[in-house]
């Protein structure tokens, strides 16, 4: 099952014994876990049959006594492990064998959020069997800018077209802050009795000046405008705790490997580089434009300057310059 089958599952209140959650998109692992919480047990019920524990502070003989314990005045007991990822190889061993012989009126959520750690084999099989084996698999730019617009779709509000770039652009590939970030937006809205989200509205509520804001950059050196490009950089730069170099940075990769993309893929086309790259209509003609403007000899010189410019914000590779001036100097060396 997917995130939106397991969680309508849950909402339906049609338990499994065993939650097995693991990955590093740590986003999905809390959602679940916070519905599990929510839905199993009433906060009467929770006092006697709810047990939380977290890794680094546990061992799985408490975990496996807690689930074995019979309900009190409830249908289920719950136990969630917050952080399974820190139990020492022994343990989870032992919690694979119970996994394998769960107990029916129990349930359990194991959250692992880390790519490589899990239960064993046996262990995994068994939840996938009796519950539910999810894996919380890495998202990508792409795939976060389809989270958001389906977030936006299932909203109860008109949303003007770019605006999940603009918060994947400006906001990063967090999927907790833009969430939070959007949710304050609806609650403005259904106060103020609005009905439409609009790109100045999100622009007004995240603190960013919607003339001089990274998606602006990315558009201005698409077209090679040399003199807007300098303009926005210089404004962006200004205050590095609204505009933090590593998501500039981070942006501008994306612009130019997804152009390489474009160009190794013989994309011409708007329509087709959308279907291709999973973005929006807007961004797909920036790069139908911006194909004219760089070669493909061109983009991959400006992804490695783009690269050396991440090691030495990172301190990787020593400069005199600071950040800002590390940034401005960049912008320059994409135009030429």
């Amino acid at each position: 099952m997917n995130f939106n089958q397991i969680l309508e599952q849950i909402q339906s209140r049609k338990f499994v014994p065993v939650y097995y959650l693991h990955g590093p998109e740590s986003y999905f692992i809390d959602k679940l876990t916070k519905a599990i919480d929510k839905e199993v047990l009433n906060p009467t019920e929770a006092t006697f049959n709810k047990s939380v524990f977290y890794g680094a502070d546990t061992n799985a003989n408490q975990i496996i006594n807690s689930c074995r314990s019979f309900p009190v005045m409830a249908s289920h007991r719950l136990t969630i492990v917050k952080e399974a990822q820190r139990l020492n190889k022994r343990d989870i061993e032992k919690l694979s064998k119970y996994v394998e012989q769960a107990v029916p009126s129990t349930v359990l959520v194991l959250a692992f959020k880390d790519r490589h750690a899990g239960l064993p084999k046996k262990g995994a099989v068994a939840a996938a069997k009796i519950g539910v084996d999810f894996h919380a698999k890495k998202l990508y730019d792409r795939d976060v800018q389809l989270w958001v617009e389906q977030y936006l779709q299932e909203s109860e509000f008109e949303v003007d077209r770019g605006v999940a770039a603009i918060l994947v652009t400006n906001l990063g590939l967090n999927l907790p802050l833009i969430e939070n970030e959007l949710e304050k937006m609806f609650i403005f809205l259904r106060a103020t009795k609005q009905q439409k989200l609009s790109k100045d509205f999100v622009y007004e509520m995240i603190n960013v000046d919607k003339e001089f804001n990274v998606f602006e950059l990315i558009h201005a050196l698409s077209d090679k405008q040399v003199f807007r490009s300098q303009m926005i950089i210089d404004r962006l730069t200004q205050n590095s705790k609204i505009n933090p170099a590593v998501l500039i940075i981070s942006n501008l990769f994306r612009f130019y490997h997804n152009l390489a993309l474009v160009h190794n893929l013989r994309l011409t086309d708007a329509n087709a580089i959308r279907n291709q790259l999973k973005v929006n209509y807007f961004a797909a003609k920036d790069y139908v434009l911006a194909k004219r403007k760089y070669s493909l000899g061109v983009t991959y010189r400006n992804i490695r300057h783009i690269q050396q410019v991440d090691l030495k914000i990172k301190g990787m590779i020593p400069t005199q310059m600071n950040e800002r001036h590390i940034l401005k100097t960049l912008v320059f060396q994409l135009l030429s």
